[in-house]
C-alpha cells in the first residue's frame, strides 16, 4: 500500500482523536472550574514516561493538580486529576504524527479518580497518593510509577479540616464528623438556597 496513503489515514485518525480529546478536555475544565467547593492540591511537577505508538519512550516532567470533589468514609478522596504537558512532550507527539503543535492539547484531565493519604502523613504537609498508572493522550501514553501530591497546612478552613482528618487517622480516632464537614464545604450550594441569597432586597 502507498506509504503516503497510509500516513494520510494515520494522520486523519490522529486528528479525529485529538478533536474528541479536546472536547473532553474542555468539558473537564468547565466542570473543574464550575465546582464551587472543589479543593485543589498544590501544583507539583511530576515525572512520567511518554510512550509513543511505535514503542519509543522518553521521560517528561509535567505539572499535576488534584481537585478533591468528595471525601469518603474509607479515608480516601475522589476528584479530578489534571496533568499539564510540557512543551517538549507536545512537540514530540506533534512531530511523530506530523501535526502542528496546537493540535496537541496542553493538558489532560481524568475524572472520578481516587486518592489516598500516604501512611502516617500529617500536617504541615499532607501527601496524597493518586491511584493512576497511565493516561491516554493523542495516540500516546503517559505512564506513572507513583503520583504523590501535597496539601499544605494553612489557616484556611478546608486545609485545617484535612489536617484534623489525617491526625485522627494516625491516632485511630473517629473522623466521620470531619468527613461530613469537608463534604458540606465541597458540596455546591442548593439551588433554592442560592436563589434566596441572590434575591434582591426591597427598600
Amino acid at each position: 500500500m502507498n506509504r503516503k496513503f497510509v500516513s494520510g489515514i494515520l494522520f486523519f485518525a490522529f486528528v479525529m482523536t485529538l478533536s474528541h480529546e479536546k472536547a473532553e478536555s474542555r468539558q473537564n475544565i468547565v466542570q473543574t472550574m464550575s465546582s464551587p467547593g472543589g479543593f485543589k492540591t498544590v501544583p507539583k511537577v511530576i515525572q512520567a514516561r511518554l510512550k509513543l505508538a511505535d514503542g519509543s519512550s522518553s521521560v517528561v516532567a509535567g505539572r499535576a493538580t488534584f481537585t478533591v470533589l468528595q471525601a469518603n468514609e474509607n479515608d480516601s478522596v475522589t476528584g479530578i486529576l489534571v496533568y499539564d504537558l510540557p512543551v517538549e512532550a507536545r512537540q514530540k507527539i506533534a512531530r511523530y504524527y506530523g501535526a502542528a503543535l496546537n493540535m496537541v492539547p496542553a493538558s489532560v484531565s481524568v475524572k472520578d479518580m481516587t486518592a489516598n493519604f500516604k501512611r502516617g502523613s500529617a500536617c504541615p504537609q499532607i501527601k496524597l497518593i493518586v491511584a493512576i498508572q497511565n493516561i491516554q493522550i493523542s495516540g500516546a501514553q503517559l505512564l506513572f510509577d507513583r503520583l504523590v501530591l501535597n496539601i499544605n497546612e494553612t489557616p484556611e478552613q478546608m486545609n485545617q479540616l484535612f489536617c484534623s482528618w489525617t491526625r485522627q487517622i494516625n491516632v485511630k480516632r473517629q473522623r466521620q464528623g470531619l468527613i461530613a464537614a469537608i463534604n458540606r464545604l465541597l458540596a455546591p450550594p442548593d439551588a433554592d438556597e442560592e436563589a434566596v441569597e441572590n434575591k434582591p432586597v426591597k427598600p
